[in-house]
């Protein structure tokens, strides 16, 4: 269940991040809203996966998560332009990643 919660705040820490870059000031209200409830959700399943989990390994998979994750939608959705070197060094995260899952 703690690879749940843990997969769920990296997702909902994407969410709130893609909110954040839609963020004017205090203009936009929905935003903000969904950044500050996103960043909430992401940390309260972060620190449930904590209660199994050793800090160290569920932190260094929620912000793998979250970086590889921002990044996808920044490409697809954003049309962000991606290197060779920046996709090895993602290609890096996510195989750090999954040798956390394994030998957790």
């Amino acid at each position: 269940m703690s690879w749940i919660f843990l997969l769920l705040a990296g997702i909902e820490e994407v969410i709130a991040t893609i909110a954040m870059k839609y963020v004017d000031g205090t203009k936009r209200k929905w935003p903000i809203a969904i950044m500050v409830i996103g960043f909430i959700f992401s940390f309260y399943c972060l620190s449930r996966a904590m209660l199994e989990l050793s800090a160290g390994i569920a932190y260094a998979v929620w912000t793998g998560i979250g970086t590889v994750g921002i990044t996808i939608v920044s490409i697809i959705w954003f049309k962000e332009k991606l290197n060779k070197f920046q996709a090895l060094s993602l290609a890096f995260i996510i195989i750090g990643v999954a040798g956390l899952r394994l030998t957790a």
